[in-house]
């Protein structure tokens, strides 16, 4: 299991809020799209470590979440907010189940 920022998982959570309201639809298409650049970047360094032992058993996780927020993102621009939320909300899941939170002190 990897760890997870409360930063990044409150962040995660204030977007799918934001998905309520429509004037939020641009600012929430940015949003997932770059959470979605941020996981291919994550993706492709977990591939280059392939030669590194256990950082390779990162990348069916990155790739389960990066095909949810493209799923999340597709619903975003096609105007169902309804549909994207409950795609997030089974990210969030996703992430409660795949990830621990990070210690409060280090």
């Amino acid at each position: 299991m990897f760890t997870i920022s409360k930063e990044t998982m409150n962040g995660v959570i204030s977007l799918r809020e934001k998905m309520a309201d429509p004037k939020n639809k641009a600012p929430c298409i940015a949003e997932v799209g770059n959470m979605i650049k941020m996981k291919e970047s994550h993706l492709a360094r977990a591939d280059w470590g392939a030669c590194c032992g256990n950082i390779r058993n990162l990348s069916p996780q990155l790739e389960s979440e990066l095909e949810m927020l493209q799923k999340t993102l597709g619903a975003l621009k096609e105007g169902n907010s309804t549909k994207a939320g409950s795609l997030l909300d089974d990210y969030i899941s996703f992430l409660h189940k795949s990830y621990t939170p990070e210690p409060e002190h280090w």
